[in-house]
């Protein structure tokens, strides 16, 4: 494969407190097939030692401990480009890619990688932005997202690039995601959306690849929107649609994003020939509260900006009263209170217009 004729991509990884998830995730990177890319790791403002760690990982003093990857050190050390969130939003592009060129020159690297250090944690959508900001100032063709706590296959973007590359009226493209512990389940390959119930309809979920359905030519499957734990965008789309919207902070933001996309005209679509393993709420697990207010908070944003007024009322009046009994049916009486916050956060707050790259 000539790099030269291969776009460049740029690889944007969020952590917050999750190095161990993180440096497996880059080890995976490593071994991948595709050549032209850099990747961006964004801290947002972690609490624990992971930005020291994940630097000591690309020093190779390290270990990976990983189900899916031999466990050692790097064999040769990673030169690491660091900058603090203001230094990338207050640079010329010409700045950034100066010092990323320096770094590339370094005989004793693989490739440089990028660290932006966040002064504080600006979930999901923000922290994303603030590393797809540094990609379009510098050569990315594409952005892709991928979420720490993910393993990827050899030829994932290799197959994701040159699915989209060959279709003009692709706007995204992701892979097919199968569960870390279920190597052969399939976690996801997109999503569809009753606006009627806010529901999503989960595509091929639990099933293996089998018995998965697979949609036209080079397995490409249909979605009204894709999991956010793996990504790829287009350039032109993202300076046409704008970046992920601040205000979900964390959950519906990818649904958001997609639909968005979709109705700038461009398709969203599932490649079943590229995979990648995910874990899964790896992070937020760790704020048990965001299981309830978030995912309704921005579901309730997310059906006030997208569904029609028919849709939004049969939505209110079947979907609240149904979760909240399926809460108590279930024991989370401490649930309720932060699913009925969330819900009046969701109907309450100001709505801004959609952002821009």
């Amino acid at each position: 494969m000539d790099i030269v004729k291969w776009p460049s991509v740029f690889i944007v990884i969020l952590n917050w407190n999750g190095w161990e998830d993180t440096i497996e995730c880059l080890e995976s990177l490593n071994k991948i097939s595709y050549s032209n890319y850099h990747v961006i790791i964004v801290d947002n403002d972690s609490e624990d030692d992971s930005l020291s760690r994940i630097r000591a990982y690309a020093r190779g003093e390290i270990a990976v401990k990983s189900a899916f990857l031999p466990n050692n050190c790097r064999s040769e050390p990673l030169t690491v480009v660091s900058y603090t969130r203001r230094e990338v939003e207050d640079s010329q592009p010409e700045v950034l890619s100066e010092k990323l060129a320096r770094a590339s020159d370094n005989k004793l690297s693989n490739g440089p990688l990028i660290i932006i250090q966040n002064e504080q944690n600006y979930g999901y959508s923000e922290g994303n932005n603030i590393g797809m900001r540094y990609a379009l100032k510098g050569s990315a063709d594409y952005v892709l997202l991928l979420n720490n706590d993910t393993v990827v296959d050899k030829y994932f973007l290799t197959e994701l690039v040159g699915a989209a590359d060959k279709d003009g009226s692709i706007g995204v493209i992701g892979p097919k995601i199968c569960w870390y512990d279920r190597p052969s389940v399939i976690q996801s390959t997109g999503f569809r959306m009753d606006f009627w119930t806010g529901t999503l309809i989960s595509l091929n979920r639990g099933k293996t690849d089998l018995d998965a359905e697979h949609f036209h030519e080079g397995a490409l499957l249909p979605a009204d929107y894709l999991s956010g734990a793996c990504l790829l965008i287009k350039r032109k789309v993202i300076e046409q649609a704008g970046m992920l919207d601040p205000i979900y902070f964390l959950y519906f933001e990818d649904q958001d994003w997609c639909t968005r996309i979709s109705r700038a005209g461009y398709r969203i679509v599932c490649d079943l020939n590229s995979k990648i393993w995910h874990k899964t709420t790896a992070s937020t697990s760790k704020a048990k509260r965001f299981s309830q207010y978030y995912p309704e908070r921005n579901r309730v944003i997310y059906m006030r900006k997208y569904a029609r007024t028919l849709q939004f009322i049969p939505f209110l009046l079947l979907h609240v009263p149904y979760h909240v009994a399926l809460l108590a049916k279930t024991r989370h009486f401490a649930d309720i209170p932060h699913f009925i916050q969330g819900l009046i956060d969701g109907l309450l707050i100001p709505i801004r217009s959609q952002p821009t790259s």
